[in-house]
């Protein structure tokens, strides 16, 4: 399996359960995520090509709203756990996994 997968969840911000391909805004290509929350931009000449950040770190919009919001750990963690990589995680990864999302949540 490949470090990075495409990014395709529900909304990390809303409950909005839908799952979509998320795009990063600034120009329109495909987000990538791994196995430790980190998402980064498909297209190579982005800066979060090749510096991915944490999911808490970003914002999103969906449907159900039309501004971009924060992530919030309980709908951050629904949306983690219907990508591929991240449901795989042992148990010891997913502890790992749950304490950086709380981390930023406070």
């Amino acid at each position: 399996m490949s470090d990075w997968e495409d990014f395709k969840t529900k909304c990390p911000s809303c409950a909005n359960n839908l799952p979509i391909y998320w795009v990063h805004a600034s120009d329109n290509y495909h987000e990538k995520i791994n196995k430790d929350g980190d998402i980064k931009c498909n297209n190579s000449s982005c800066y979060y090509y090749n510096h991915p950040t944490f999911i808490m770190e970003w914002r999103f919009k969906c449907g159900k709203h039309g501004d971009y919001r924060q992530s919030n750990k309980d709908n951050v963690w629904a949306a983690l756990g219907m990508v591929s990589s991240i449901q795989h995680l042992s148990q010891a990864e997913r502890a790992k996994l749950f304490k950086r999302i709380n981390e930023y949540a406070g």
